[in-house]
């Protein structure tokens, strides 16, 4: 079996079937809440950050000290900014590797978008606790940024460890080691672009899908 040596992302035939179909059934339910009253005015958001995702989790980076590449997760990122809507860009994000790029693996979509989904749901929801608790926007960043990478990575760690069709410890240990330079890049990445947005555009960053604003004079509403 030709198995892509710690790609976050798993492959066909690493898994068992019950896995799979588990992996499908999470992706349904985090698919119907982020599906759930999306507004055209999303729309575009939710575009540009699956075009973040596929391009970021695209780019291979050799590592010095072992056989293999590592890429970009950008889940905290996708979470901060999209809300519950971060399944919708992940989900798509995966699907498009996959089908340009044979990244990942078909069967393995259900639970690789859980692995990557479910740590940028967790950072969508803890951004505005951490503002309303004074964080600072670079620690804010830094934190779920580090921590949406980590958790993609854990997530990932376990599953190869009690899903898989074969005996993946050795493999699973690796992706934990390897991914530690991820984690920090991606924390100190999403530090600096919190400070940044904070600054020029507040309102996309914490927004947990946000209602427009409506007339306060009901007599404006005809208007």
């Amino acid at each position: 079996m030709s198995f892509p040596l710690l790609a976050v992302h798993l492959s066909d035939g690493a898994l068992t079937e019950a896995w799979l179909a588990a992996g499908f059934g999470g992706l349904a339910v985090l698919l119907l809440i982020a599906m759930w009253k999306v507004r055209e005015e999303e729309v575009p958001r939710i575009g540009v950050l699956t075009a973040a995702f596929f391009v970021a989790s695209s780019i291979h980076i050799k590592l010095a000290v072992l056989p293999t590449s590592v890429h970009l997760i950008l889940n905290g990122l996708v979470g901060v900014v999209l809300g519950r809507r971060a399944p919708l860009a992940v989900t798509v994000g995966l699907a498009l590797q996959y089908l340009l790029l044979s990244h990942g693996g078909l069967t393995t979509i259900g639970i690789n978008a859980c692995i990557v989904g479910v740590p940028a749901l967790a950072a969508g929801a803890a951004y505005p606790v951490l503002r309303r608790l004074g964080v600072s926007p670079f620690v804010r960043g830094a934190v779920l940024g580090g921590g949406a990478a980590a958790g993609a990575v854990v997530l990932n760690f376990l599953v190869l460890l009690f899903g898989g069709k074969e005996d993946w410890q050795t493999l699973a240990r690796l992706v934990l080691l390897a991914h530690v330079p991820v984690v920090v890049i991606e924390g100190l990445m999403l530090g600096v672009l919190v400070s940044y947005l904070e600054k020029v555009k507040p309102e996309m960053l914490g927004s947990q899908n946000p209602v427009p604003d409506t007339p306060k004079d009901p007599n404006d509403a005809a208007w």
